[in-house]
């Protein structure tokens, strides 16, 4: 008769058994955050939405003020279709802000091949530079919960150095502002200190709206954000977009998680308030780019874009 032998002690494989545990707490994480999302307030979602949206028309609206001082005559719907078509190819493209920049300034509309395509560019050089002031303010605002390390007389005596370095080289700095001033209205045109007002106000308002819709997105799930740690939010989303990743694609979802974990949230609130801010800041503006390439000619205004050249 023969004899069954006992099968051999199979030893499991460390390395199958901690995959298939993360697995599982990924997939608990996924379903516990769905099920924070299926309990969100539509309200406050759809609120969040028009406040995006609204920053954008008021973005375009900045970028037009730039442009008509320095000769364009594009309406405000023709800047606002260039300039969320940029929003979209900037979202979708390695490039980022480089390609959807350079994309808003080849769409946007020139009657007559006026202003020169220089000018343009000048406009969207300024239009960026105007949104140092908002996040400056995002900077001061989020102090209170980044709590840096250095001693507040330190940050102080830095800035109070750096100031007294401005004012002793005034006479260079004047000389040297009145040279490009000259030269600049010569090429480009001329902007004017109402302008340059006026845009820098549209920036503050425009990274207030974003610290809004923030507080909105965690209104939205039942989380209350003081207007610092929204403003925290903020830059920790601005700095982690600007690695040259399409959309910011896992490294943005990453610090969002992160930096609502860090504001003291479940992994799975933090989860759900990470999908509704991409969806939002993402999502909703990626297609409402797509649609304004469409209206401006789809696969016509992308050829224009890329082979446009400087006059």
């Amino acid at each position: 008769m023969m004899s069954i032998e006992p099968a051999a002690h199979v030893t499991p494989d460390p390395a199958s058994y901690t995959a298939c545990r993360e697995m599982k707490e990924l997939w608990s994480t996924i379903t516990a955050a769905a099920a924070v999302l299926g309990q969100a307030n539509v309200g406050f979602v759809a609120a969040a939405f028009a406040v995006d949206t609204a920053s954008l028309v008021l973005m375009a609206f900045r970028w037009r003020v730039l442009l008509r001082s320095l000769g364009s005559g594009a309406s405000l719907w023709e800047t606002l279709l260039a300039y969320s078509a940029g929003v979209c190819a900037g979202n979708i493209t390695p490039a980022r802000a480089v390609g959807g920049d350079a994309c808003r300034a080849a769409l946007v509309r020139r009657p007559g091949g006026l202003p020169p395509f220089k000018a343009i560019a000048a406009s969207v050089f300024y239009d960026r530079l105007s949104d140092v002031v908002g996040v400056l303010l995002l900077a001061v605002l989020a102090l209170p919960v980044i709590r840096p390390r250095s001693p507040r007389w330190a940050v102080l005596g830095l800035f109070l150095l750096a100031a007294a370095a401005l004012v002793g080289a005034r006479p260079f700095y004047r000389r040297l502002f009145s040279r490009i001033a000259q030269w600049h209205e010569a090429v480009i045109g001329h902007v004017t200190g109402r302008t340059v007002a006026t845009a820098v106000a549209c920036s503050l308002i425009i990274w207030l709206l974003d610290i809004t819709r923030v507080m909105l997105v965690g209104k939205a799930l039942d989380v209350r954000f003081a207007p610092s740690q929204a403003a925290a939010v903020s830059l920790l989303r601005l700095g982690s977009g600007a690695l040259p990743v399409p959309a910011g694609i896992g490294v943005v979802d990453t610090a969002l998680v992160g930096g609502f974990m860090w504001l003291g949230q479940p992994v799975a609130t933090a989860a759900a308030m990470a999908v509704v801010e991409r969806v939002i800041v993402f999502g909703w503006s990626t297609a409402l780019g797509a649609v304004s390439l469409l209206l401006l000619g789809g696969s016509r205004a992308l050829k224009k874009a890329r082979t446009a050249v400087p006059d």
